[in-house]
């Protein structure tokens, strides 16, 4: 959410029970996630505009008439309990992901009071009763590439190593989250690289980041290109612009023959 401004709130307060259930009355209503969006954010900034005789300006708005949602306040429950009632809406078009994005950058500072409960505004599922999750077949063979990939890491470092077990349970982790992920009744998974996921029409996925080979040797800031077989040369060069490297045998973090190390995580 927006980060306060040295500049003092124009408005910071709870909403009324009653500006929630007005709140809560346009999140229903909505027909896609366009007039979600919109009647979330000015319901929200109707209700504090209103304390300064204003409403929320609409289309054809100067720099001037302009909000900073940085100048307004509400209670972090009340918050996160709109935010979430209008992505579980959004979750009847697959929007769910890309409106929280965007209700960050659009809604109201939040602060602290425990003394505000958290007011309850979705008593309905919106998910699609069935979820069709359709995988392409560079996909599936990029998902078999990912568990050769750990069977690789737990015959080179061993099944009990750190190694291994943290990139098992990053890809088993993120790829039930791809799967249980709200994103409208059909989603289509794609390659994204090398051991990496992505669903068409979102900048979602599941995404490997592998550990750099960087040289060991005090002083010394030299990564390895990367290496796709092991006739490949080996070519040593600044991990950063300006990085030193010394001239003298490099000692690689991880073995020249090893599988490369690295996590699965989810990235929008």
């Amino acid at each position: 959410m927006p980060v306060p401004t040295d500049t003092a709130y124009r408005v910071r307060r709870p909403l009324t029970a009653a500006e929630l259930e007005s709140i809560r009355g346009r999140i229903d209503a909505a027909t896609d996630t366009t007039t979600l969006l919109v009647a979330a954010v000015i319901g929200v900034f109707d209700a504090l505009l209103a304390d300064l005789g204003q409403t929320y300006p609409g289309t054809g708005t100067t720099p001037q008439q302009r909000i900073d949602p940085r100048q307004y306040a509400i209670p972090q429950t009340q918050w996160t309990a709109i935010a979430d009632a209008v992505t579980n809406r959004a979750h009847a078009w697959g929007g769910g992901i890309t409106i929280g994005l965007d209700l960050v950058n659009l809604m109201p500072s939040a602060y602290d009071d425990p003394t505000v409960p958290a007011p309850w505004l979705s008593d309905q599922d919106h998910r699609p009763q069935v979820y069709r999750l359709e995988v392409s077949r560079e996909a599936a063979d990029e998902i078999a590439a990912c568990e050769t990939h750990l069977q690789h890491l737990a015959a080179f470092y061993g099944p009990s190593s750190d190694t291994y077990q943290q990139a098992l349970s990053s890809w088993h982790r993120q790829l039930a989250t791809l799967f249980a992920t709200s994103l409208g009744a059909t989603s289509l998974v794609h390659r994204d690289g090398p051991l990496s996921l992505h669903l068409s029409g979102l900048v979602f996925g599941v995404i490997f980041h592998g550990e750099r080979r960087t040289c060991l040797a005090p002083g010394c800031h030299a990564e390895a290109s990367g290496r796709t077989s092991a006739d490949d040369p080996v070519v040593w060069r600044p991990r950063y612009d300006g990085a030193t490297v010394l001239d003298h045998p490099h000692i690689p973090s991880y073995p020249l023959d090893a599988p490369q190390p690295g996590t699965w995580s989810l990235h929008s």
